[in-house]
């Protein structure tokens, strides 16, 4: 066991050796990582783990390969790479560690159900990627041959309950099924489920600052909003049935760029709360994430003229520009401004040198949104981090942000062993109720 590690890390470390099947959700920022590799190296030398695959997504197979090599530096540990031939030579090969990514596994699952020796352990990192239990990719996953099923995550429910069910397809299928009672499930978690809090375990980690800033829409921006607000039902109507989900889509998807910048005069009130923010900056240490689902918004701030320099980060990019990106936010002297795409950048970055986070703009998922904040809250951090999410009164953003609060609340209730919590999904009734739309009575915003 390594010295360095916390008494809880120690303790992840023994969850995993003592069981074949595991699900470790500890809050994102305590060492999932970290706690894994160490229990397959204690493996190995128990004589029980002569192979293990790490499966992660792909913007995370070079970190795992890092971490691997920096906690556990005597173990050969490969990534699968190359065509269909040379990625089933290294399957069958007898590495030590091996990391290989979702998007390969989907591609792969008949080559991997067919490998003769299963492997001693598979890991599942982010493996809340697998919770729709009747996809290929969790298919795939749950046909790996393998002695122990390991799954890692900070976020077991995005949504719903029904989330654990395909998770544990992989971990231990049969332990779970789709509409049992909560006491039912949470009964039968207790014996494969560990999950720590980052207040449990990290009391001095310095806390969150959040503050939502509430903006108000004027001029041309406020003129292009409404004109999409009142022409809303022009847009999605389907004859006599009810609206799509699709088309409801599009129009919330147009409402929130709206919020975000006037498409025909740029003018953006986002923009100017984010210069005033960043006129504010002058310490060594200030560093700012901005998080957008946008990748178009990230360009448009990226293009504006500003004292403080600034970097992209989005999955557009390919591995090394990314990794150039974060090298260089790590290591520039502030002022300094990381633009990152929410789903690009919500997992599987270390970004503790951040003094601030914005969201942009909001998503519908709270996890993913925790997710990205989780990016710079984490041990090693030497002072608070404040955390801006900027929303627009009277828009959409608030109807959203209503949404969010609701699910945030009932996960948190969920999985902190709640009496009563159902999880709900993204329903048509939310969408619904995010454009106001009850039959044809729709009211419209007055000039």
């Amino acid at each position: 066991m390594h010295s360095t590690l916390r008494d809880y890390q120690r303790n992840g470390v023994s969850f995993f050796l003592e069981r074949e099947s595991a699900l470790l959700a500890d809050e994102m920022g305590l060492g999932k990582t970290v706690q894994t590799i160490v229990a397959i190296q204690a493996l190995r030398k128990l004589g029980e783990c002569s192979r293990a695959l790490i499966v992660v997504p792909r913007s995370l197979a070079s970190n795992w390969e890092e971490e691997v090599c920096r906690w556990a530096p005597g173990i050969l540990v490969r990534r699968v790479i190359g065509n269909q031939n040379n990625r089933i030579a290294l399957y069958r090969l007898p590495i030590p560690v091996l990391i290989a990514t979702y998007e390969q596994l989907r591609i792969d699952a008949e080559i991997l159900s067919a490998v003769v020796n299963p492997f001693d352990v598979v890991v599942l990192d982010e493996a809340q990627r697998i919770k729709n239990h009747s996809s290929k990719l969790n298919l795939a996953c749950s046909r790996i041959p393998r002695r122990r099923s390991w799954a890692l995550t900070g976020t077991p429910i995005e949504n719903r309950a029904d989330d654990l069910v395909g998770i544990f397809r992989f971990v231990e299928i049969g332990l779970l099924a789709k509409g049992l009672p909560v006491r039912e499930i949470h009964a039968r978690l207790k014996p494969v489920f560990l999950r720590r809090t980052k207040a449990e375990v990290l009391p001095e980690l310095p806390p969150i600052i959040s503050q939502d800033l509430h903006l108000v829409l004027s001029g041309s921006q406020l003129s292009s909003y409404r004109s999409i607000w009142n022409n809303r039902y022009n847009i999605i109507q389907n004859g006599n049935k009810a609206p799509s989900s699709v088309s409801m889509l599009s129009v919330i998807t147009a409402l929130k760029q709206a919020c975000n910048f006037d498409r025909n005069t740029n003018e953006s009130v986002k923009v100017e709360a984010l210069e005033e923010i960043l006129s504010n900056l002058a310490e060594p240490d200030d560093k700012v994430i901005v998080f957008s689902q946008y990748v178009e918004s990230l360009k448009h701030l990226s293009n504006e003229e500003r004292d403080v320099p600034c970097r992209l980060f989005h999955g557009g990019l390919n591995e090394e520009e990314r990794g150039l990106a974060i090298k260089w936010f790590r290591e520039s002297k502030g002022p300094t401004m990381l633009l990152v795409s929410i789903k690009a950048g919500g997992v599987g970055l270390n970004l503790q040198e951040a003094s601030l986070v914005i969201l942009f703009d909001r998503w519908w998922n709270p996890a993913v949104e925790q997710q990205a904040i989780q990016r710079a809250h984490r041990f090693g951090r030497q002072r608070p981090l404040h955390v801006i999410k900027f929303l627009v009164k009277d828009t959409i953003e608030e109807r959203i942000d209503d949404i969010i609060r609701d699910k945030l609340g009932t996960i948190e209730q969920y999985i902190d062993n709640a009496d009563n919590a159902e999880i709900k999904c993204f329903t048509q009734e939310d969408l619904m109720g995010a454009l106001q739309i009850e039959g044809r009575d729709l009211p419209v915003i007055a000039e």
